[in-house]
């Protein structure tokens, strides 16, 4: 998902909320419905021109319902007709009905309008929809689809559902206006119902939350957020955001040139096992990469003797055990300690389950728990209630299941996400996609960094260890998620700018931080 275009509110909205959002707008601007959706569609119109002109297609057919969406579209028609007067493409509005069609105010008065410039216009034409009559787009079209937007609460059955399979025959490359239709907005859509398949979607000035689910993915593309300078109402609560580079930049401190490695903090890793050495590996190395001054790594005697050799900026505090964690003796280990981040590779041997609670009743400040450490807590859920107050949970969907019960789709998880946050007052970054980041507040964050190369073992240790890095730099908890899961995202994507995202693997991900953090601190002066 493109979110490139920063918005004044980075804002997830409800139908509702938008709604309002719209109706706020038009009465304090003040600006008549009309021209809203006049505004709407030229900006939109904006985005498609610069395509229509790179692809030169045989002709653009726009199909469109009877409400405001379609007003839309035919808004776009026009601005693309103005935009093409010299070269003349043919643009072909198709009118969907349903059976018992409704026409908005709006919709009329702009089919009005494209009526008459296909009078005066032989390469311009509008016609309904014939459910029996296939509208015939090939490769060499561009298509436009304009039937629904936000507002659809019901399944499209009959001469739109024609309309919507219509579109989806096509090889033509489509652009959504809003919200691909038949696709819900904020609720899941059911498998079997009939949703366009865009290759862009023009979303008006907020990202649908569909656009954030593995239900909605298959369907809305490439999702540009089109700016249409609509205001909220004062006093509308927004309780999910999705983070861009303006928002989590001004979090990045910039480097103190008196800094020394004690005054950028002092983790502790407790992770590893002679089955996953790596796993310690890994989340050490991103821990380190991610500007921590000191790193204890706590684990399995085994393991320790590979680090020298991996990793010889590490600190070793070798666990009695060669084979597993069995003991974390804190009077052992350094009083500089400030972060602490537990799980990694660890296993769920017995004597392991001991040091996760020890853990939890001697260790007051908020935790990084990952991994082997949620399994644990899965099985023994009345620790939940010992967490420290925000610490940082970093659960893949199948943990989080173990952590929280199944889930009947994504919008259900996103809601468990933010109670379980709130229930026991910690930050839960599930982890996908989008990850998602839930404050105990109620406040969700939804990630836009990241790609399908980082779909690969390790990944996770490495999102652990930069966690680690910024938390022992006294970021507070909520700075450190917000920050890591961007920069960790921010890490895959530089990577895939020169490679192939089959080729990420996750030890590549610690070697892209510089890259991150610098992206974040460049500025321009003039």
């Amino acid at each position: 998902m493109d979110m490139t275009n920063d918005m004044q509110h980075p804002w997830v909205l409800t139908v509702e909320q938008t709604r309002s959002c719209e109706r706020h707008t038009m009465e304090h601007e003040p600006i008549p419905s009309v021209e809203l959706m006049e505004r709407a569609g030229a900006r939109c119109a904006q985005q498609i021109v610069p395509i229509l002109q790179a692809v030169q297609p045989e002709k653009v057919v726009l199909f469109c319902g009877t409400g405001n969406n379609g007003g839309d579209g035919l808004v776009i028609a026009r601005h693309l007709a103005k935009a093409d007067k010299e070269r003349k493409t043919p643009i072909q509005v198709v009118v969907c009905e349903s059976e018992q069609p409704r026409y908005s105010d709006e919709m009329t008065q702009n089919l009005e309008r494209w009526k008459e410039l296909c009078r005066q216009n032989g390469h311009l034409s509008w016609s309904l929809l014939d459910p029996e009559e296939p509208v015939i787009a090939n490769a060499k079209d561009l298509l436009i689809d304009a039937i629904f937007g936000i507002g659809l609460q019901r399944k499209v059955e009959g001469r739109l559902a024609k309309a919507i399979a219509m579109m989806n025959a096509s090889d033509a490359f489509t652009i959504a206006i809003d919200i691909p239709s038949g696709l819900y907005a904020d609720k899941s859509t059911p498998a079997d119902h009939p949703v366009a398949i865009a290759d862009m979607t023009l979303t008006i000035q907020y990202p649908k939350w569909a656009f954030f689910t593995p239900e909605g993915h298959p369907f809305y593309g490439e999702v540009r957020i089109i700016d249409i300078d609509m205001y909220p109402p004062e006093g509308l609560v927004c309780r999910c955001e999705y983070l861009t580079r303006s928002s989590v930049s001004p979090l990045l401190r910039p480097s103190y040139a008196y800094a020394h490695k004690g005054s950028q903090g002092h983790g502790l890793l407790v992770a590893g096992s002679a089955a996953m050495p790596g796993a310690a590996i890994l989340a050490a190395t991103a821990a380190m990469r991610g500007g921590i001054g000191k790193l204890t790594l706590h684990s399995a005697g085994t393991v320790c003797r590979m680090i020298p050799t991996t990793l010889p900026e590490a600190i070793l505090h070798v666990d009695e055990h060669e084979q597993v964690v069995s003991r974390l003796d804190w009077e052992t280990l350094p009083s500089s300690v400030n972060a602490v981040a537990i799980g990694p590779g660890l296993g769920t041997a017995r004597t392991t389950v001991n040091v996760i609670k020890e853990v939890l009743d001697s260790y007051q400040a908020p935790l990084i728990l990952d991994a082997d450490a949620l399994n644990m807590l899965a099985d023994n859920k009345t620790w939940l209630a010992f967490l420290p107050p925000y610490s940082i949970l970093t659960p893949h969907p199948k943990e989080f299941e173990r952590l929280a019960g199944p889930a009947a789709d994504h919008f259900e998880r996103i809601a468990q996400a933010k109670a379980f946050a709130e229930r026991y007052q910690v930050i839960l970054i599930l982890k996908g996609h989008h990850t998602l980041v839930s404050l105990p507040d109620g406040m969700q964050f939804f990630n836009t960094t990241g790609n399908s190369g980082m779909a690969t073992a390790g990944s996770g240790d490495t999102l652990t260890g930069l966690l680690l890095a910024l938390l022992a730099q006294q970021y507070n908890p909520v700075e450190t998620a917000l920050l890591g899961v961007y920069l960790h995202g921010l890490a895959g994507d530089l990577y895939i700018q020169d490679h192939a995202p089959q080729s990420l693997i996750a030890s590549d991900l610690p070697t892209m931080f510089g890259k991150a953090f610098l992206s974040l601190t460049q500025t321009t002066r003039f």
